[in-house]
């Protein structure tokens, strides 16, 4: 039996996290049953899922079903996913799934998400930093380190955790990071772009978050620059690690590769030869990609530069979850709790009264 997931938070995360599964429900270790929004009824729902023009769902017929959102693939297959507009305490299926992918960006604390846990429901995984969960596991990095013994609220990182840790984990590894800057240019959602009309620089999560995770670093060396730009597209990156090993370029980027395409980093990065803009990277399945004719060594620093769709750092959230599925301890307390759902939420057949119908999406 698969773990049973529920989300709470249909933003942007959320939308992305349901299209990332559903192209991979077949061998995901867990399903999706359980969506809430304190904000969107099911129809501004199924309006946003028909109509994004990033995260596309053409592949799937996309019904209404009363309270159900229902996905149809091509081979027949079927995913029935029950809706609810509540606000967090309100939340009808509260208790019944094992976990519950907190991503609405509201409730980033430990005790925002203790509500959750109660009756089958025995792990919570926020979408974003938090300071006082559990364990920040980041996939690729140390996420084998769940342990269902000890960890109740779990954070994934963020999107620039997950873009940095494993890559300056890996240089340590081969080079011996002496220190690091982490220099961000972020993009802003699209209702917020009227607002943001000059550059602002923020705190960035990986600033606290990478000297946590990674003993090499503190804040005598390691800097992070965060600046947000008024526009939608595609995040970049770049990176400086002085090291202490002696450098070659030629040598430098072959580690890279093979670590990328073959080795630890394989899934997580990518490299492409030439720079030819941020665009193509929408929906990328790397936490970053990195550009090779722009990989510079001066001295004892490489100066790495890359792109990374942070709205789709998604995939190692999903990646995370896929993992603590399969961790035994956590599967055999979940299956072991597992009750059969009502015939309304494990029907082949759609039930109740259909309300609007999508063909050929």
């Amino acid at each position: 039996m698969n773990i049973v997931a529920g989300i709470n938070g249909f933003g942007r995360f959320g939308l992305h996290l349901l299209k990332y599964w559903l192209d991979r429900s077949q061998e995901s270790g867990f399903s999706i049953a359980y969506i809430n929004d304190d904000q969107l009824p099911i129809q501004t729902a199924y309006d946003i899922i028909t109509t994004d023009r990033h995260v596309v769902f053409s592949k799937y017929k996309v019904r209404i079903y009363a309270d159900n959102l229902v996905f149809f693939e091509p081979n027949g297959a079927k995913h029935s996913i029950r809706y609810s507009n509540c606000d967090k305490q309100e939340i009808p299926w509260l208790g019944v799934p094992d976990v519950v992918c907190e991503c609405s960006g509201k409730n980033t604390s430990r005790t925002d998400c203790e509500c959750y846990l109660f009756n089958l429901t025995k792990l919570v995984v926020i979408s974003a930093t938090s300071w006082d969960a559990d364990k920040i596991l980041v996939y690729g990095f140390n996420h084998a380190k769940f342990d269902y013994s000890l960890h109740r609220v779990i954070s994934y990182g963020s999107c620039t955790v997950n873009a940095y840790v494993p890559l300056a984990n890996f240089i340590h590894n081969v080079y011996e990071v002496i220190d690091s800057d982490f220099n961000v240019i972020h993009n802003v959602q699209n209702y917020r772009l009227k607002d943001a009309n000059s550059l602002n620089r923020k705190f960035c999560t990986a600033e606290k978050v990478a000297p946590q995770l990674l003993d090499f670093l503190s804040s005598e060396n390691f800097c992070v620059n965060y600046t947000v730009v008024p526009y939608t597209g595609v995040s970049m990156l770049d990176i400086r690690f002085r090291v202490k090993e002696k450098l070659d370029r030629t040598m430098l980027i072959g580690a890279l590769e093979d670590a990328v395409y073959q080795g630890g980093l394989k899934h997580l990065y990518s490299m492409d030869e030439v720079d030819i803009g941020p665009k193509v990277y929408n929906c990328t399945t790397y936490s970053a990609v990195l550009i090779k004719e722009n990989i510079r060594i001066l001295q004892d620093n490489i100066y790495l530069h890359g792109y990374f769709d942070n709205e789709n750092s998604v995939n190692r959230f999903y990646d995370l979850l896929h993992y603590i599925s399969s961790c035994e301890p956590f599967a055999l307390a979940a299956n072991k709790m597992r009750v059969p759902v009502s015939l309304a939420e494990s029907s082949t057949e759609p039930l109740g009264l259909e309300v609007n119908v999508l063909d050929g999406r």
